[in-house]
């Protein structure tokens, strides 16, 4: 819970406009498809900071992180603040899409385009197909999704906590901090970073 207060305290939330976006969110899901996750013991997480081609297992590629990665990929994770061509053109890759107060217009417009399985978070209160993972950033969504398809190892790629690639650059070093608190805190499955 400090963390929680920690975070709201330093970026400015709107808890309505995030139910808002997480309610619009779940009425363009089309079917509940939680339950059809697939089960997988090595998962790899791909970050934007330089990340390995060849990753290990599942492989979870966290939004931004699609313009640097050209390797293969299972899962994308995303607000829709990376590149939403490549998201929104997936035909294969499970898409777990985020809402939030700011990207409201952005799920109205991009998430019915999707095809395959789409899959609902919010960081507010769950609503019928969209469920509170947990998580702050695209990142550790990505790692709290391989918990969440059982895995024991998380091959993280790509995640540089010194060097943020997007911009405004110290906002997102604060966020990436933020996540990386996060991952350091799950328990389950063993982490390890993988660099270059």
């Amino acid at each position: 819970m400090k963390l929680h207060r920690k975070i709201v305290a330093t970026f400015n939330f709107n808890p309505y406009r995030d139910f808002l976006a997480g309610i619009e969110l779940n009425d363009l899901i089309r079917s509940d498809l939680w339950n059809r996750l697939p089960r997988k013991s090595v998962v790899s997480v791909i970050g934007p900071s330089n990340p390995s081609n060849d990753p290990e297992g599942y492989v979870i590629v966290a939004d931004s992180a699609l313009r640097y990665y050209s390797g293969k990929y299972d899962m994308i994770v995303s607000d829709l603040d990376g590149p939403i061509e490549k998201i929104v053109g997936d035909e294969d890759g499970i898409k777990v899409i985020h809402a939030h107060g700011d990207n409201i217009e952005k799920l109205r417009k991009y998430v019915p385009k999707m095809r395959g399985t789409v899959l609902g978070t919010t960081q507010s209160i769950p609503f019928q197909r969209v469920k509170n993972i947990g998580g702050f950033t695209d990142g550790d969504r990505s790692v709290i999704m391989g918990i969440l398809i059982g895995a024991e190892t998380i091959y993280i790629h790509g995640f540089d906590y010194s060097r943020p690639v997007d911009e405004p650059v110290d906002i997102k070093l604060k966020k990436m901090l933020f996540g990386k608190e996060i991952i350091d805190k799950k328990v389950g499955p063993r982490i390890v970073y993988v660099t270059k």
